[in-house]
């Protein structure tokens, strides 16, 4: 299975709109993550390093410390629709 910038963007979209709680986003991206680090998950190869940043991001989101605001998700799915 490939993991694209699309998913996350829905993924980041739900969390937008209410419809997931940041720690319902930050084990998405843990287990998409993980999902990579197995090889049981691959992305595209020129999404990789967006991808990974994003994922990287989300990880953490549940955290108040790195806690995403909606100024902060909209500029990650900006970034995911960047050519």
């Amino acid at each position: 299975m490939i993991l694209e910038r699309s998913d996350l963007i829905a993924r980041l979209q739900e969390r937008l709109d209410g419809r997931i709680e940041a720690a319902d986003l930050a084990q998405w991206a843990f287990d998409r993550f993980y999902e990579l680090d197995q090889g049981m998950l691959a992305v595209n190869s020129a999404d990789v390093e967006v991808i990974a940043d994003v994922l990287d991001e989300l990880l953490f989101a549940d955290d108040t410390r790195f806690a995403l605001d909606e100024t902060d998700l909209r500029r990650l799915i900006a970034r995911l629709q960047e050519p």
